[in-house]
C-alpha cells in the first residue's frame, strides 16, 4: 500500500490518485484496495470508501491496515470504544509511530488496588498530550500512575497532581511498576465512550513562564495565537496545510493583537505578514509554547501539537481540519467531546477548486462575532 504522500506524488491530483488506485484494484487484484479505500477518504468520500473497507475486511478478517481504518469510521459513527479496539490493531505496524517498552509486567486491567502502573505514552507530542487526560482517571480507580513520555513534557505533565511520578522514555528500565499500559490502549482498557470523556482543562503552564510571556504578550487588544502548519514529518501533512494567506487574512484586524507561535521556521513557506509579532524567537520548549498560550485570549491552529495542548490547557482553541481529519476530530461537527474548549472547522472539499474557502469564510463570520465583543470589554 502507498502512502498518501507517495500517491499524490505520482498521480498529481487527488482526483487523478483515486483513478489510479481503481485502474490497479481493476488489473493488479484487490492488494491494491487500501489505496483506493485511502484516496476516497481524502476527498470526503466517506460512505464509498467505508464500503471498501468492508471489502478488504471481508477478504482477509485480519488485515491489520484495514482493521485500523475501520477504527476510523467507527469513531466517526459515534462508536468510540469499539474504534479504539480496532485502531489498538495498528500498533502491530506502528501506524503511530511507537515508543517501545520491553517490560515482562502484564497490561494493566483497569482495576485498582493501588498497584503502580506504568503509562507509556505512544506516538506523537500532540497524542501524548491528548492522552495524559487519562492520568486523572487512573488514579481516581485506585492505582498509581507512573508516567513514561517525551522528555520535552516531562515538566508539563509533571503538574498533573495525580501523577505518583514521571520519566523520560528512556529511563523507564529499573522502575518498579506492578503492571503496564499503553497510552492508546486506555479507552479500550477503560471502557471510554465519547459520553465518558471530561472536556475539561487538565494541564496548566507554569508561573515562572506564564510571567516570561505576559511582559511580551500584553495590551488591551483581543490577542489571538495562530499557527498555520505542524510536522512536516506527518504522513498526511499535506492534506492538512491551507495557504497561510488565509488564515493571515481573516485575522488582519486592527482590533486584534496577532501572536504567531510557529518554532520551525526554517520550514515555513512563507514568513507573517508584519502585523503578526511572530514569537520563534522566544519558544525553545514546550513551557514557553504553554507560558505564551495562558497568555492569549484565542490560539487558532491546523491540527497540531499546540493546538492540543491549547485545548488540554482550556484556552478557547480553534481547529482547521482537513476533509480526512485525525482521529481526535472524527465525530462530525464543530465541538469536540474531548475539549470543552474547542471549536472545529472542517474543510469542506480537497478538490483543486477552492478546498479550504468555507472553512475561512466560517472562521471569518465567527471573528466577527469575537470582534464585537472585544470592543466591549
Amino acid at each position: 500500500m502507498a502512502t498518501a504522500k507517495e500517491m499524490l506524488e505520482i498521480a498529481g491530483t487527488i482526483e487523478n490518485a483515486e483513478a489510479m488506485a481503481r485502474k490497479f484494484v481493476e488489473e493488479k487484484g484487490n492488494d491494491y484496495l487500501g489505496d483506493l479505500q485511502l484516496t476516497l477518504s481524502l476527498q470526503g468520500k466517506f460512505e464509498e470508501a467505508l464500503e471498501v473497507n468492508n471489502r478488504i475486511l471481508k477478504e482477509n478478517p485480519n488485515d491489520v491496515r484495514g482493521k485500523y481504518n475501520r477504527g476510523f469510521f467507527l469513531a466517526k459513527e459515534g462508536k468510540l470504544l469499539e474504534g479504539f479496539k480496532h485502531m489498538n490493531e495498528g500498533r502491530v505496524i506502528e501506524v503511530w509511530g511507537n515508543k517501545h517498552i520491553e517490560t515482562i509486567q502484564p497490561i494493566w486491567d483497569g482495576s485498582g488496588n493501588g498497584q503502580h502502573v506504568l503509562v507509556n505514552m505512544e506516538a506523537g507530542i500532540g497524542d501524548q498530550i491528548i492522552f495524559a487526560r487519562f492520568i486523572k482517571d487512573i488514579e481516581r480507580r485506585g492505582a498509581r500512575p507512573i508516567v513514561c513520555c517525551s522528555p520535552e513534557l516531562i515538566t508539563i505533565f509533571s503538574r498533573i497532581k495525580e501523577c505518583s511520578s514521571i520519566i523520560a522514555h528512556d529511563n523507564w528500565r529499573g522502575v518498579y511498576h506492578d503492571c503496564w499500559v499503553p497510552s492508546m490502549g486506555l479507552p479500550v482498557v477503560m471502557n471510554t465512550e465519547y459520553e465518558n470523556l471530561n472536556g475539561w482543562s487538565y494541564l496548566t503552564a507554569s508561573e515562572k513562564h506564564v510571567e516570561k510571556f505576559s511582559q511580551i504578550i500584553k495590551g488591551d487588544k483581543l490577542k489571538i495565537g495562530i499557527r498555520w502548519f505542524g510536522n512536516p514529518e506527518f504522513e498526511h501533512e499535506q492534506f492538512r496545510l491551507f495557504p497561510e494567506d488565509l488564515l493571515f487574512g481573516v485575522v488582519n484586524n486592527k482590533d486584534f493583537d496577532v501572536y504567531g507561535l510557529q518554532d520551525n521556521t526554517d520550514q515555513m513557506k512563507m514568513p507573517p505578514p508584519k502585523f503578526v509579532s511572530n514569537l520563534d524567537g522566544f519558544l525553545q520548549s514546550w513551557e514557553d509554547t504553554a507560558g505564551a498560550i495562558a497568555n492569549l485570549d484565542l490560539v487558532i491552529s491546523s491540527c497540531t501539537a499546540v493546538a492540543h495542548l491549547a485545548a488540554a490547557m482550556g484556552k478557547p482553541t480553534w481547529v482547521i481540519v482537513p476533509v480526512l481529519p485525525y482521529w481526535a476530530w472524527a465525530l462530525p461537527g464543530s465541538k469536540s467531546p474531548w475539549h470543552n474548549s474547542v471549536k472545529v472547522f472542517r474543510q469542506e472539499s480537497s478538490s483543486v477548486l477552492y478546498p479550504w474557502s468555507e472553512a475561512f469564510k466560517e472562521i471569518e463570520k465567527e471573528l466577527q462575532n469575537v470582534e464585537v465583543k472585544s470592543r466591549l470589554r
